[in-house]
Formats: C-alpha cells, structure tokens, sequence
C-alpha cells in the first residue's frame, strides 16, 4: 500500500513541478561535505547537508 501510495505521488509532483522524473535525488546525494562536532554530514536527497548518525 506505501508503494502505491509513493508512486501516486510522484507522479502528482511531476504535474505539479512539470518534470518527467519525480523524486530523484540529487547526483550529490550520500557524499560526505563535513565533519562538524565529530559527526559526519552527507547530502541528502534535496541537497541540503544532514547530520548522521556515523562519527569521524
């Protein structure tokens, strides 16, 4: 049921943002850009730099 779910709306953000894949992240995604406070931050799939949960 979450996938049909996913799906639908994905297709209802590709009408919405007129683009021909929704919900691709971004190239980017999972590559580390810090170490701050001895936790290591990745982008996410929107781009923005996420803590995790790894230390380095």
């Amino acid at each position: 049921m979450n996938r049909v779910i996913g799906t639908m709306g994905d297709k209802l953000l590709g009408l919405v943002l007129r683009e021909k894949r929704a919900g691709a992240c971004v190239p980017e995604h999972g590559q580390f850009c810090a170490c701050r406070s001895h936790y290591r931050y990745v982008y996410s799939c929107n781009g923005p730099c996420v803590k995790t949960a790894t230390k380095c």
